[in-house]
C-alpha cells in the first residue's frame, strides 16, 4: 500500500491510513435515493431508459449528470451550469 499520487507525507512517507469503517455512512441504494431527491428537487428529470441518468434543460442548454455506483459524471453545453452543478453538490 502507498499514499496516493498528490497526497503524499514527505515527513513519513512510509505511513498510510487503515480505514476502521467504510468512508459511506449510507448504503448505496441510500446514497441513490437521496441523491434522486436531490436532483429531482432541483430540476432534473430521471432517464427514462437508463434510471441513473439525469438531465436539465433550460432554454437551449442541457446538463447531463449520469450516476454510475459511487462516481458522478456530469457534463453541459454551458460552462456556468456544470459551475453551479458542483456548488449544488
Amino acid at each position: 500500500m502507498s499514499q496516493p499520487p498528490g497526497f503524499e507525507d514527505h515527513n513519513h512517507p512510509d505511513h498510510v491510513y487503515k480505514l476502521q469503517k467504510t468512508l459511506y455512512s449510507l448504503s448505496p441504494r441510500q446514497l441513490y435515493e437521496r441523491l434522486n431527491n436531490f436532483l429531482t428537487s432541483h430540476g432534473y428529470e430521471r432517464g427514462k431508459v437508463h434510471k441513473t441518468l439525469f438531465i436539465r434543460k433550460l432554454n437551449y442548454d442541457i446538463i447531463l449528470v449520469q450516476v454510475y455506483v459511487d462516481d458522478i459524471i456530469f457534463g453541459s453545453t454551458n460552462e456556468n451550469l456544470c459551475q453551479k452543478f458542483v456548488s449544488a453538490m
